[in-house]
């Protein structure tokens, strides 16, 4: 009997949804940032930008075919055939600048990190292909955050150009782990698939982005330190928890 098929319905199910989810979020983090290739400020960043796009594209193939198997011979179409997106808002639409592009991949990757970090080991190749995605993530994590620090220190408008996406981004990721005691992750915790619960992914979540971001000196909705850190009330009433994402308000 294979790791599958020893798997009740609805454990399966929540694995599958999880890896369709990171899955698609890592697609279009590509899809937005291979048109930074030719845009990018500086040739170094360019040739990043390709290679990252390229390492997403990849990572989220490396996925996709466990959702397929923990489906039950449900055939997965592609991100960009299927009439429904598990992205979140920030990745919607081409990054409109360079800044967006950092903060974006700074943010949402490392978000995404946080939860196959979580991911037990329920099959050998599953985890094999995680961990080649986590260590490969790495570098994308290094560039980003080097990238932030740059443009904030050392461009007249960086600090400017990076504030607008900054808080909106960092809500969504906040909110993105889910709501406290969240049937579906409360499940694949209690089923040992995830080692942590929604509020234990949000403290890793901040433990590896805020440290950078305070010592930027950028005024975040969140307080602490590592280990131990408060939020802002999050924007529940606009969580969308079919697709993982927030809505934009309504005017």
């Amino acid at each position: 009997m294979t790791e599958v098929q020893m798997m009740d319905r609805s454990t399966a199910d929540g694995l599958a949804n999880l890896l369709v989810v990171v899955g698609d979020n890592k697609h279009w983090m590509a899809r937005w940032l291979s048109e930074w290739a030719v845009g990018a400020p500086g040739l170094e960043s360019a040739v990043a930008a390709a290679a990252i796009a390229q390492g997403h594209f990849g990572q989220a193939r490396a996925l996709f075919p466990f959702v397929e198997q923990f489906l039950a011979d449900h055939e997965l179409e592609g991100p960009e055939e299927r009439d429904r997106r598990y992205n979140v808002a920030a990745l919607d639409a081409p990054f409109g600048s360079w800044s967006q592009a950092v903060v974006t991949l700074f943010l949402v990757d490392t978000g995404l990190n946080v939860v196959l970090r979580s991911v037990q080991e329920t099959q050998p190749e599953l985890a094999r292909r995680i961990g080649r995605v986590l260590d490969e993530s790495r570098f994308y994590r290094d560039f980003a955050a080097g990238r932030l620090g740059d443009l904030t220190r050392h461009w007249e408008h960086g600090r400017a150009q990076i504030e607008p996406h900054l808080v909106p981004t960092l809500t969504e990721m906040l909110c993105w782990f889910g709501p406290p005691e969240e049937v579906g992750v409360e499940h694949l915790v209690t089923q040992g698939v995830l080692t942590l619960d929604n509020d234990g992914m949000r403290q890793a979540f901040l433990d590896d982005v805020a440290p950078a971001l305070l010592d930027l000196d950028y005024d975040l909705p969140v307080d602490g330190h590592r280990g131990a850190w408060s939020w802002d009330a999050l924007p529940w009433d606009r969580w969308n928890s079919l697709q993982r994402r927030l809505e934009t308000p309504k005017p």
